[in-house]
Order: C-alpha cells, then sequence, then structure tokens
C-alpha cells in the first residue's frame, strides 16, 4: 500500500471522466498506475524494496458505469496461465476469470454489471491476516488448537503461532510447518486451512496423530511484507528464507533458530517450508518437494512423496515423477543460495540429531499438471499433505 497511488489514481480517474477508480489502499494492495486510456488500465507490480524482476500485484477498481475493462500490464510475466483471479467480497473469496477474457500473456478484460461496482484483482487469490482471522473463528474455543504470539515482527505486528495437538498426552513427536517467508506466496496459507481443518475433524488417524505429535504452524513468517503488499521474494538486502545463516536480520527467523530447538525438546520432529514458485512454466505449475542438498534427507524427501502420491485423496495430482526436485537440478542449486541458507538448510544441521525430514514444497499458483487450482482445492491438497505426514510418521514407528 503506497499512499501516493491513491492521488494518482485519482488523478487518472478525473481524465477519464471519473469511471474507471484504481487503489491499493488495502492489506496487501500492490499496483503502480500507470495510465488510464479510453477503456483500458495500464499498471504494472510496485517493485519496492525488490532486487531484479517478480510478479505480485493486487488492487481494487472501481468502475462508475456498467463496461467492459481492459487492464494490461506494463511489465510481462505478471499473470498466470490463467490470466488474473477476482473478487467480489473484498479478498474473502477469489474466481479465476472468465477464460474468454483472457486475452493474452498480459492482458486481460472484465465486465462491470452494475454502477459502481468494485472488484479487487490480482494474479492469483491472496490471503491476508483478515483472512486468516476469518477462518481461525470457526476453530476458536477447540481445546486441541492453542493459539499465541510467536514474536513480534521487525515492524511490531504480532506473529501468529498456533499448536495443534491432544495436549492431555505428553507428544513424542514435533512437526513445525512455515509459510510466507515469502510475502507473495500466498496459497500456502490455503493448504495451512485445509491441513488445520482435517487435524481437528476427528478422523481415525488425526486423533491417532494429535495423540502422538504436536503441531507447530506459523501462518505468516513476513507478515510486514504480506500486509504492506510487498513482493517479499528478493527482498533487498536479503529475503527471510536467506536469513538462516549469519545474524538473521528477521525477528521471525531469529526467533525459530532461537526457540524451535528448545520446543523440540530432543523429540524426533519434521519441518516443513511452504512456498509458491514462479508465476508459470516448467517446474511452476505443478506441487512439489525441494530436495536437500543432504543426499539422506533427500532419500527422506522420496519416500515422502511416494506417501504423498499413493494416498492422495483430493483432485489436485501429485505424482512421484514430478514431485522431487533433486538438489542440483534446474534452479535448486548452490548458486541458488548464495545470500544466505534457507530454513531446511538450516534444519539440516540437526539429521541424526532428533530431525527425521525437512523439505520446502513448492505449491503452484494457478495451474497443477493442468488442472485448475482454487482455494478449494487447495485446501483439500493440504488435508493430503497433512495426511501424508501422519502415515510418514506412522511407517517411522516401525
Amino acid at each position: 500500500m503506497k499512499s501516493i497511488l491513491f492521488a494518482c489514481s485519482l488523478f487518472f480517474s478525473l481524465n477519464c471522466c471519473a469511471q474507471m477508480h484504481i487503489d491499493d489502499q488495502f492489506p496487501g494492495g500492490n499496483v503502480i498506475l500507470e495510465n488510464i486510456s479510453g477503456d483500458t488500465v495500464y499498471f504494472k507490480p510496485d517493485l519496492t524494496g525488490t532486487e531484479g524482476n517478480w510478479f505480485y500485484w493486487n488492487f481494487q477498481a472501481t468502475s462508475t458505469k456498467p463496461q467492459t475493462w481492459y487492464f494490461k500490464s506494463t511489465k510481462k510475466n505478471t499473470m498466470t496461465g490463467l490470466g488474473a483471479a477476482y473478487s467480489e467480497d473484498g479478498g474473502y473469496n477469489w474466481m479465476w476469470i472468465d477464460q474468454k477474457d483472457n486475452l493474452g500473456p498480459d492482458l486481460f478484460a472484465f465486465t462491470f454489471t452494475k454502477p459502481n461496482q468494485t472488484i479487487q484483482f490480482s494474479f492469483a487469490q491472496p490471503y491476508t491476516q483478515n483472512n486468516f482471522e476469518h477462518f481461525i473463528q470457526s476453530h476458536i474455543g477447540d481445546n486441541r488448537l492453542k493459539q499465541s504470539i510467536f514474536c513480534q515482527s521487525n515492524q511490531g505486528r504480532p506473529v501468529e503461532k498456533i499448536l495443534i495437538s491432544n495436549f492431555d498426552i505428553k507428544p513424542s513427536f514435533k512437526i513445525l510447518f512455515l509459510a510466507r517467508a515469502h510475502a507473495c506466496e500466498m496459497m500456502s496459507n490455503y493448504l495451512i486451512e485445509g491441513m488445520i481443518n482435517n487435524l481437528l475433524s476427528d478422523s481415525p488417524e488425526m486423533v491417532e496423530l494429535l495423540n502422538k505429535a504436536e503441531i507447530m504452524i506459523i501462518p505468516f513468517l513476513d507478515k510486514d511484507g504480506v500486509e504492506n503488499g510487498d513482493q517479499g521474494k528478493n527482498r533487498i538486502p536479503r529475503d527471510h528464507n536467506r536469513d538462516y545463516s549469519g545474524t538473521s536480520i528477521y525477528a521471525t527467523t531469529r526467533t525459530i533458530r532461537e526457540e524451535i530447538p528448545k520446543w523440540v525438546g530432543g523429540l524426533p520432529w519434521i519441518g516443513i517450508d511452504l512456498h509458491n514458485p514462479w508465476i508459470k512454466g516448467e517446474h511452476n505449475e505443478w506441487a512439489y518437494m525441494v530436495g536437500n542438498a543432504n543426499p539422506d534427507i533427500e532419500a527422506q524427501q522420496r519416500i515422502f512423496a511416494q506417501i504423498m502420491a499413493e494416498n492422495r485423496k483430493g483432485p489436485l495430482k501429485f505424482d512421484i515423477e514430478h514431485g522431487l526436485l533433486e538438489y542440483g537440478t534446474a534452479w535448486n542449486k548452490g548458486s541458488n543460495y548464495e545470500k544466505g541458507e534457507p530454513f531446511n538448510a538450516w534444519a539440516a544441521q540437526y539429521f541424526d540429531k532428533g530431525l527425521r525430514l525437512t523439505t520446502t514444497i513448492e505449491f503452484p499458483y494457478a495451474l497443477n499438471h493442468g488442472q485448475e487450482v482454487t482455494a478449494q482445492n487447495a485446501r483439500e491438497f493440504g488435508k493430503d499433505l497433512i495426511r501424508a505426514t501422519a502415515i510418514y510418521i506412522e511407517n517411522l514407528d516401525e
């Protein structure tokens, strides 16, 4: 949210006979409005604080009258294969635009059907603090869930920590899930919703898991970036997932390094970091795990991927052929980590000292093996993920 954009959008609205107003003055908002000419809005992502290019944008558009508007990104690679997503209720529910309005790699159309209608548009399906609070309300009061503050962000925002377990039984295993190390990677939070719904579903497999394990979920590592509408990825001087070596500059990564070993307390544990990849193309339009530099950990990742593939119940495909990007393949090389260690490299130091598995999971924004990704089927994938985790732990006990 950049205050100057309100003035800019108002200026362009006036030059367009007050027919279209664009703004990003809401949590997670991000846009640079370049021009409104005729029936076309020209825009691009705000890359403030980002090294190089990235693709996150999220804005509201209000049309004073019913008509079709065209939205043109002046930067390439800022739209998914499905074009743009839109919300009619302020960002709580999202849909992909009608594919007849997906007019090219940088252009989409939308027809406003009533006067002064406001539609929120984004490259995918944003998820902020408001979404999380709306979701978690249905689980408040469940004695298997405890919500507290993990730490304060660099800008003073509370960073949530969720613990889920049967707290009447001492756990014999700890499981950690992290998300939003890169602020723009919002689809991870829909996986978390699915995991929490499944964990508290009273299914026999989840009851057994909660009798054995304590699960910690930190849904917003880069809370400031999420709320400010930052890219988060490739943040200058380094982003949250390159902050696990040397002296951490972010409160959340610093607290993870200090507190997670204490929380684990010598028990066996798993650490899983949820991410979303580049916007589209090869290695970006299917779900997969990022192979670890430690070959023994990568062997465990392969086992976990097999379990995921064999026990999937949700609609989104996950297969062995694409399910693990081995270390040294494509972008997953040492040169990608020159600015600092990611979470899974930090966690790997505890392998054979209690850690059984660590992995990064990349979940696509829009297309998974050609399937349309939605909030709902992403939640179903989250259910599959926590189910696979339960099976993996059960197999360790055998």
